[in-house]
């Protein structure tokens, strides 16, 4: 595969491009920010010859050096009449003239620059603001040149570049990485790119681009970075090497680890920043990049001493500073901090969703005596990883007789959370009963029951969960880190119950709870909730501000993958199937790389339904089988969630009855759950497949679910059921209104179908054209009442009541009986209908019969 960089045309690019100036434009920016190449698109979408001239260090010691070759001033009597002579000889040679890197020039160019400016004769494009450069004032004073600042790509701009050169979508995970390092600067950006596809480090999963480990520059950039640190004295490289192994460095930890002096000098050189921060000052380098370099050139054993100095530089120090970096550091050093701290830094990591790092801190601190708190720490890391068996086994090494009641609370938590994940629900259960029965203090009665109605929740004991959501959540104030733990699947349970109005209570007060404890994923978590209530309720006016207070606040790959799921079932809500895939495929990809196991298995059951709504049905059937072979029975609770993809991935398939099947199942599962917030869902599905016998059921739910959607899914189902078009029109009216778009056109869809089984023709036309108008606004959907909808011709009345009896499973031969026609006249209509619906056996033609025009 060969990488293809597009030209990403930003604000200032536009800008510069439409401008008519007389005298032209100056382009200011750093070094790599594609000064140069807008010049050349200036030039080229003027469709005019341009003569061009750059200022290099080379040449900044010969006046004149860089006209040279457009000029020749011969011997001049006076520096005025050399340079009138030049700006005479410029314009007679060309009507455009690119200065590039002018800020490179020698004075005397410089002072020619000027005079060209002020005569207005040539038209300018000028570059300025390379590395370490100032753009001279006698060229921006006075603005009579357009200025143009470019910036480096936001991080937008640099995404929608990297997955250019991709040809496809880049995991979270891997662009932030990218965009991290380069800073955004174009060229830095392409190196990274293209130095990490050069040494084998991205991988393509599910559609999805996802780097192994952290960039590395290209060859080329390396070798020129390298090159200007050859003639970099000795003690200024230390001090590089050192901030490239903590860059944001405290300067007065960095002068104890070198020198003053040497601090000095690489900030004189222009390699290091310096910047204030809080009460002190702190050190970076140059660029992001220039680390990279560092980092490559560095031996194990030289980077493991460096470390350990940074280390003992902090140690030294009245305040070792912030926990977490420095025992990062001391991992891969030749240096010990205490394990106490060691401890802290894990617990820090773990807050960030940062779990490898997490696991090691923990691991380091255990093989030194860490003891419990360790090990806890380490168990939490591992079951976030999905590493369920390893956390538990950690954990049964230790005896809990001898830990203090808040110790033995917090294993007794993780170990039965290992257990249940493990889909050891037994175990699990036993061991929360053995820590009901020793806590002694309300703040463990609390955590207890959030635990049990994790548990509970998952297990599809959604009856059982609803009571314990209630208990927490009563009055009084309850405890901060239980109300953390137990909002999300609390909020879910009233959620999937249908009891949507009682959500919002439940999720802003485990959102306070989480923010003040720190457990940010809790947080994230707590945000599907409420998009499961919008869903449900059909107020899906409310999910753009669900998704606004629902954003990561911290980086970790945890939070992107619930980010991405989130958005991804607020698409599928409003029927933007397309935009849904790419979320839950992004998702899907994160996690695989270290996700949660839980969201991985939640990501792929979306993306199935998002593909089947898209008829993609080989890639539908490749994420069905994929959700099933990772479902396990601590997801008991989405087994519906499970049948309503595989609902969609035969309906993708044309097989409407089996699809119209798998969704009464997923409703029959949500009942016996009592989840009846799903059963709507899934009811009304099997109604937008064709079913006609749902009314009575949604119509009885309209007094268990909170929210518009049943009772317009109820009056849908009726108006079909009986063939009413214009009760359809209604429902579809109602759903356009509640921002269900998808929802919509179905509803118009099959209103237009009623419409041409009796004649209207007036109406079918208003209602086919709603439908369509609907359906452009879901890109991609493809439904089955929409594929009717688009039917190439309809039915006789004739077939009309041969096709009824298809529908029910007759024989050709029971058919012709029974309408006392002959086979062969029998065998004719089924033949002509086959043809008109465009299918080629009896299985398919029954399932398109079922949601057919004249069915």
């Amino acid at each position: 595969m060969v990488l293809t960089w597009p030209s990403i045309q930003r604000g200032p690019e536009m800008s510069a491009l439409g401008r008519d100036s007389t005298r032209g434009v100056v382009i200011v920016g750093a070094a790599g920010v594609g000064k140069t190449t807008l010049a050349q698109k200036i030039v080229c979408e003027r469709d005019c010859e341009a003569v061009w001239v750059v200022g290099t260090d080379s040449l900044r010691g010969v006046p004149l050096g860089a006209f040279a070759s457009v000029v020749n001033i011969g011997a001049a009597p006076d520096p005025d009449t050399a340079l009138t002579s030049a700006v005479i000889a410029l314009r007679a040679f060309t009507k455009t003239l690119v200065v590039d890197d002018a800020d490179r020039l020698d004075p005397l160019s410089t002072t020619l620059l000027r005079c060209v400016i002020d005569d207005g004769g040539v038209r300018l494009v000028v570059t300025l603001g390379g590395r370490g450069s100032r753009p001279t004032t006698a060229i921006l004073a006075d603005g009579v040149l357009h200025r143009v600042e470019l910036d480096a790509f936001t991080r937008d701009e640099a995404v929608r570049v990297i997955e250019t050169a991709l040809g496809g979508p880049m995991d979270h995970v891997g662009s932030q990485w990218l965009w991290e390092a380069s800073e955004g600067n174009p060229l830095y950006l392409r190196h990274l790119v293209e130095g990490s596809w050069e040494s084998g480090l991205f991988e393509r999963s599910d559609g999805v681009w996802r780097l192994r480990s952290r960039p590395v520059v290209s060859t080329e950039l390396a070798s020129l970075l390298g090159s200007r640190l050859r003639n970099v004295p000795p003690d200024v490289l230390d001090v590089l090497r050192l901030v490239a192994l903590e860059e944001g460095i405290d300067v007065d930890v960095l002068q104890r680890a070198t020198s003053p002096d040497a601090v000095a000098a690489a900030h004189c050189c222009g390699h290091l920043r310096l910047r204030s921060q809080g009460p002190g000052c702190v050190a970076t380098l140059s660029h992001p990049i220039l680390g990279e370099v560092l980092r490559e050139q560095m031996g194990v054993l030289a980077a493991r001493i460096l470390r350990g100095r940074i280390v003992r530089a902090h140690l030294a120090g009245r305040s070792p500073g912030d926990t977490l970096r420095l025992a990062t550091l001391a991992l891969d050093s030749d240096a010990e901090i205490d394990v106490a701290r060691s401890v802290e830094a894990a617990e820090s990591a773990l807050d960030l969703c940062e779990y490898a790092l997490a696991e090691r801190l923990a691991q380091a601190a255990l093989s030194r005596g860490g003891e419990i708190r360790a090990a806890m720490v380490a168990a939490r890391a591992m079951t976030w990883q999905g590493r369920v068996n390893d956390a538990n086994t950690l954990l049964a090494a230790f005896d809990p007789v001898e830990m203090s009641e808040a110790e033995s609370l917090t294993w007794g938590m993780w170990r039965a959370t290992a257990l249940f994940f493990a889909d050891r629900e037994a175990a699990a259960r036993e061991k929360l009963a053995d820590m009901r029965a020793r806590v002694t203090s309300r703040h463990g009665w609390d955590v207890v029951t959030s635990v049990e109605l994790t548990f509970d929740f998952f297990a599809n004991d959604v009856p059982r969960s609803l009571e314990l959501t209630r208990a927490l959540f009563g009055p009084g104030e309850g405890t901060p880190s239980a109300l953390a733990l137990a909002a999300s699947t609390g909020g879910a349970a009233l959620a999937r119950a249908g009891h949507t109005d009682q959500v919002r209570g439940v999720t802003t007060r485990g959102a306070e709870a989480a923010k003040e404890v720190g457990f940010m994923l809790g947080h994230m978590q707590i945000g599907v909730a409420e998009v499961f209530a919008a869903t449900v309720s059909g107020q899906l006016d409310t999910l753009d501000s669900v998704l606004e207070r629902y954003v990561p606040t911290r980086q970790g790959r945890s939070n992107w993958v619930v980010d991405m799921y989130i958005r991804g079932l607020a698409h599928l809500a409003v029927g933007r199937a397309a935009d849904a895939e790419d979320q839950f495929r992004r998702g899907r990809a994160a996690a695989m790389g270290g996700g949660p196991p839980i969201w991985l298995t939640a990501s792929v059951i979306g993306l199935c339904q998002a593909l089947g709504m898209q008829e993609r049905t080989d890639d539908a059937t490749e994420a069905l089988a994929a959700a099933e072979s990772s479902f396990g029975a601590h997801m008991a609770s989405f087994e519906p969630d499970l049948l309503l993809a595989r609902a969609w991935v035969l309906a993708a398939r044309g097989e409407h009855r089996e699809a119209i099947a798998a969704a009464r199942k997923a409703a029959r599962l949500a009942h016996a759950g009592s989840m009846f917030g799903v059963e709507t869902v899934a009811l009304h599905t099997s109604v937008r497949f064709g079913d006609r016998s749902a009314t009575g059921r949604l119509r009885a739910l309209t007094h268990s679910v909170d929210g518009p959607l049943v009772r317009v899914a109820a009056a849908q189902a009726h108006s079909f059921g009986v063939r009413d078009g214009h009760g359809l029109d209604r429902v579809a009216a109602e759903f356009e209104r509640m921002r269900a778009c998808l929802l919509a056109a179905d509803a118009a869809a099959q209103a237009a179908i009623v419409h041409r089984r009796h004649g209207d023709d007036a109406s079918r036309q208003l209602s086919a054209a709603a439908a369509r108008r609907l359906a452009g606004l879901c890109p991609g959907a493809k439904t089955p009442a929409l594929r009717a909808l688009d039917s190439p011709s309809w039915l006789t009345p004739r077939e009309v009541g041969i096709a009824s009896l298809v529908v029910i499973g007759m024989t050709n031969r029971e058919i012709a009986q029974r309408l006392t026609l002959s086979v062969r006249t029998v065998e004719g209509h089924v033949y002509r209908m086959s043809t008109k619906l465009g299918v080629d056996n009896r299985k398919s033609l029954v399932s398109r019969l079922m949601i057919g025009p004249d069915s």
